[in-house]
This record gives C-alpha cells, sequence and structure tokens, in this order.
C-alpha cells in the first residue's frame, strides 16, 4: 500500500510497467501508488490517466494515492472532493509531512463527507535536516549527521493532535520506532481510529547495515538502533500495528554511488516484501496466517477496498508461494527498474512462482500481457 512506481517524470528509475512487473515476482497483486512523481499527482486527470494505463498493461491493480495539498508545496490544498470522485480514497504528500497545522486540519475536514484518509509522513523537517542516518553510535563512528527519533515522534504526536481535534482519519506510515506506535495506540488517541504501518527493511535491518551497504541502507526514516527494530517487531507481534508495507523507492545507480550525505533515500522493496516479512515475523512467533493479514486485510482496509476474499464466483486474487525455495535476488534477477536493495545479495528463503487477478497474470518468470 505504499509505492512508488516514478512515472511521470523518473522512468530511469522505474516505468509503471516495470515496477508492476515487480509487484507481481513479488506476489503482490494491487499497489498503492504515491504521488511524488513529476509532476505530482494531485489533479483528476492524474489520477484517471494512472488508472487507465494501469489497467492496459494487465499487470498488478494500482490504487491511487494523490496529494493531499497542490503540487506536494504544504501551501493550497488539493480538491479531495473531485480526486475522490476520480479514484482516491487516501491523500499524502509522502516523502513529505504537511506542515502547516491549519492546513492539515482543513484536510481532515475535507475528507470527512466521503470517508477518506490523509496519510501523513511524520517528520520535522528543521530536525532532520542535513541527516543522512540514524542519529546514534553508527553516526558518531562515521562522522556523519544523524537524524534523531524526536524528528519522527514528535511529528507523530502533532498528527495524532490534530486527527483526534478534527476527528479525521489519519494513516501514519512507514514508522521507524516503537515509542511512535505507542504513541499512536495511546488511550488518548483511541477515538480518532488512527491506524499505522512499518516496513518490511525497518523489521529486519538496523542501523549497522549502513556500515555493510552505506547508501543502499539509505532510506527515510533511516534505520534504527538493534533494540528499537526488535522492539517494532514485538509491537507488530502484539497486534499494534495495522500493516507492514514496502515503501519500494526505485532510483537509478547514479543516485546511489556517490557519497552517503549526497546520495537519494530509499530502497526498492516489491520483490522482497513477502519472504523477508515471513522470516523476521515468523521468528517472533507469528504465524503465517497472521504475517499474511498485515500485508493484504490490513492494507486493503485503510485503502478503502473490499478485503480480500475466494468466495465462489467472484474473482480471485491467488498467490502461488514457494516457501522452501532459495534464492537470490541478483542471481534470480530482479524486475524492477532499479536495483537499489541491501537485499540483493542476501539468501531469501521462499518464492512467488504464479499470480492470478481473475485470470493468470504471472508464472515462474513470466508474464500474461
Amino acid at each position: 500500500m505504499h509505492v512508488h512506481l516514478r512515472e511521470p517524470g523518473d522512468e530511469t528509475s522505474e516505468t509503471l510497467k516495470s515496477g508492476l512487473r515487480a509487484a507481481l515476482a513479488g506476489g503482490v497483486t494491487t499497489v498503492g501508488v504515491m504521488p511524488n512523481t513529476d509532476p505530482p499527482m494531485d489533479d483528476p486527470d492524474s489520477v484517471r490517466k494512472l488508472l487507465a494505463k494501469a489497467d492496459s498493461l494487465n499487470l498488478a491493480r494500482v490504487v491511487p494515492v494523490p496529494c493531499v495539498t497542490m503540487g506536494r508545496e504544504g501551501r493550497e490544498l488539493t480538491d479531495m472532493a473531485a480526486l475522490h470522485r476520480a479514484g482516491a480514497s487516501v491523500f499524502t504528500d509522502d516523502g513529505s509531512p504537511v506542515r502547516d497545522s491549519c492546513l492539515l486540519m482543513e484536510a481532515f475536514q475535507a475528507t470527512e463527507e466521503f470517508g477518506g484518509v490523509i496519510m501523513e509522513h511524520p517528520e520535522v523537517m528543521e530536525l532532520s535536516a542535513g541527516g543522512c542516518i540514524n542519529r546514534g553510535a553508527v553516526s558518531r563512528e562515521m562522522g556523519v549527521k544523524g537524524i534523531p527519533a524526536c524528528s519522527e515522534t514528535a511529528d507523530a504526536a502533532r498528527c495524532l493532535e490534530l486527527a483526534n481535534s478534527a476527528r479525521g482519519r489519519l494513516h501514519l506510515t512507514h514508522l521507524s520506532l516503537p515509542r511512535s506506535v505507542e504513541l499512536a495506540r495511546s488511550g488518548l488517541f483511541l477515538e480518532a481510529g488512527v491506524t499505522v504501518d512499518v516496513t518490511a527493511h525497518h523489521l529486519v535491518l538496523n542501523e549497522t547495515a549502513v556500515l555493510e551497504h552505506g547508501s543502499l541502507a539509505k532510506m527515510n526514516p533511516p534505520l534504527r538502533s538493534s533494540g528499537e527494530r526488535a522492539g517494532l517487531a514485538e509491537m507488530v507481534r502484539r497486534g499494534m500495528v495495522d500493516a507492514v508495507v514496502s515503501d519500494h523507492a526505485p532510483h537509478e545507480a547514479g543516485r546511489k554511488s556517490r557519497s552517503l550525505e549526497q546520495d537519494s533515500f530509499g530502497i526498492t522493496g516489491l520483490e522482497t516484501l513477502l519472504p523477508l516479512t515471513l522470516e523476521v515475523l515468523g521468528t517472533v512467533g507469528m504465524t503465517p496466517l497472521e504475517i499474511l493479514r498485515l500485508l493484504t486485510v490490513g492494507p486493503a482496509r485503510i485503502l478503502g477496498l473490499k478485503p480480500p476474499s475466494l468466495a465462489g464466483g467472484e474473482p480471485a486474487d491467488c498467490v502461488l508461494f514457494d516457501p522452501g525455495a532459495e534464492y537470490t535476488l541478483e542471481g534470480a534477477g530482479s524486475f524492477s527498474g532499479s536495483c537499489n536493495s541491501p537485499f540483493m545479495k542476501r539468501k531469501l528463503r521462499g518464492r512467488t512462482e504464479a499470480v492470478w487477478i481473475g485470470d493468470l497474470r504471472y508464472r515462474d518468470g513470466e508474464f500474461e500481457d
């Protein structure tokens, strides 16, 4: 439910076709498409174009998640009612928080009529400015500026207070800290009905991954300490998190080959989401079905979709998955347009063999488009 497909504007990193192929190869039948494209997805026509092109490709389906503010500039709200009529129910300036609290309040009020959701990337930009990894032991060892935990938690608290006051529907995305989840689940905000997600890579890796992988392990929010990683996984186990996401963020090679400070934030994640999530949450005692709910039912509810079903007579989304298959993504080959992942050489366990979305779309590395 949190995917960057880069088209239009950055097709050297990913196209709609390559990204949706990567989704199917990862066992993902539906993707929530983020709006930080060029131009941004901030008007009904851009939503309709995305839906039409995705439909023509006959790959994974898309759910448009357009901007809260025009151009993602934080100055003027988009016409969310018109965007809703075009096919959107969730809105975000992802990559940027809506920093103007009055504007964020107005956004909650604007979506109330049709039950829309505001998805917020919690970050106090002034606190994180110039930072490239977590502020902690590794940033001190490497001599680079770090991003403090309070950059996320302080803004999460602001968003929660505003959503509670406005009685708006808030989704906090890619939380990296146990404290952020604790805030969202605090009794103070129970009436707000807040939902939250975490990424697979924040559950699997900690800040030391940067020492091995460099900017391939650079993302925003950054990987946190080993204790915070473990705490986040425990909160998922306890049912405090609604969804696990990929935050698939492809970049062409030149944006990940300069220096840690200069390189772009983000890693690819569609093709590793399923095996990594099953692996890491299995180690904390969750069953496969409990884990799969976080990848299917949870995201569907947030995005306003019908829950996945295998009811008789209905078109079915089905994934044939071999839990025993072992491979590396580098050896098997990636379908994404970019390979900016710290998991390319990692031995993965569990592989998607085939995908049906009503009809067969993918089998053994081949697409039915």
